[in-house]
């Protein structure tokens, strides 16, 4: 309870409820209670339970395309000569960029006497 690495939400569902250390089968010690051999797998079943859900939810986005880049179907099939010339092209459009709102901050602050 004490690890600055434990996550806020875990700290607050173990402060509320007993999550086993070590479970009973792992020490070897089966002269438990049954309540408590019941509680040590209803943990073991719900943490399986969550890994199985991440898996599938991961597979989910996956096929959905949502852990990809939104120009990965361009970008992956690009060559090096390819990458070479859209890295250049984008410092030039960068260096376009810049130097128009710079001329218009000027234009904007420039008083006109007439």
């Amino acid at each position: 309870m004490s690890d600055p690495k434990l996550d806020p939400l875990e700290w607050s569902v173990r402060k509320a409820i007993s999550i086993p250390r070590v479970y009973y089968w792992e020490t070897e010690n089966y002269s438990v209670s049954l309540r408590t051999k019941v509680w040590h797998r209803t943990i073991q079943t719900m943490g399986i339970t969550l890994k199985c859900a991440e898996k599938m939810g991961e597979v989910a986005s996956n096929v959905l395309g949502l852990n990809s880049s939104r120009y990965s179907d361009v970008t992956d099939f690009m060559t090096d000569e390819e990458w070479k010339e859209a890295k250049e092209r984008a410092v030039d459009d960068k260096a376009k960029r810049n130097a128009y709102l710079q001329d218009q901050a000027v234009k904007k602050n420039k008083i006109n006497v007439v």
